[in-house]
């Protein structure tokens, strides 16, 4: 694979499943260890630890929130990486379904390549109720505000850095996601989605729908972030 693209993942609390994630993505020989990047999102565990011990890039952020931990591993390979690939941390995205996304972004002129886990199929009880309904009107306010058709706002996603850049994303919590898809509209981007598998995590809680409070937190927070986006986009700086 070529050197010139990075694996960020953002890791909040995942010792037992970080190993599983890098070693599946090292079986597909797709990628030096060093070209995975593991941000270390306020980890309270071993988390930083054993992803080093495997030899692949452990970059530290303090600050909590999935948009910082994007953030801060972007900033790593600024000037080095021409494309990026996010994805998480606790096993639920599969790491055979990268070599379908390298082929597809490689072969196209694709900005912006998004997982659909809607197009493809998640594993009964990966998403609850609250991230299915709230994933739904997202994606539908988006059709109805911009008549772009979005089946998911998944996190396992490949995008072109000079994309990356003229969008400017700001968001350091969980309205990342609907950001970059907003902001890929408003800047007439070329995106597409793919179908891509969905599991469950087999170790902990997830930070998102693990409790029925944080479910609603940040399905209030990507709402918020929509409407911000919508009706008051940024300014080209």
């Amino acid at each position: 694979m070529e050197s010139d693209g990075f694996i960020i993942i953002p890791a909040r609390n995942e010792e037992e499943n970080i190993v599983s994630v890098i070693d599946g993505i090292l079986h597909l020989g797709l990628f030096k260890p060093s070209q995975i990047i593991i941000v270390n999102n306020a980890s309270t565990d071993n988390t930083a630890a054993i992803a080093k011990h495997k030899g692949v890039t452990v970059v530290d952020e303090p600050r909590l929130g999935y948009g910082n931990a994007c953030l801060a591993g972007i900033r790593c390979i600024q000037g080095i990486a021409k494309w990026i690939l996010i994805m998480d941390a606790d096993g639920s995205d599969d790491p055979t379904d990268l070599l379908n996304l390298f082929k597809i972004f490689h072969d196209s002129d694709v900005d912006l390549l998004i997982g659909s886990r809607v197009l493809g199929f998640a594993e009964r009880g990966s998403l609850g109720f609250i991230q299915k309904y709230g994933n739904w009107l997202t994606c539908f306010l988006i059709f109805l505000f911009y008549r772009r058709r979005f089946t998911d706002l998944g996190p396992l996603r490949m995008i072109r850095l000079s994309a990356l850049k003229s969008m400017q994303l700001r968001d350091t919590t969980w309205g990342w996601n609907i950001e970059m898809q907003i902001r890929a509209i408003q800047e007439n981007l070329k995106i597409l989605e793919i179908p891509v598998s969905y599991r469950k995590r087999k170790y902990g809680v997830s930070k998102i729908s693990g409790t029925l409070p944080m479910a609603i937190r940040v399905g209030v927070k990507i709402l918020f972030t929509f409407f911000k986006l919508t009706m008051l986009p940024p300014k080209k700086s």
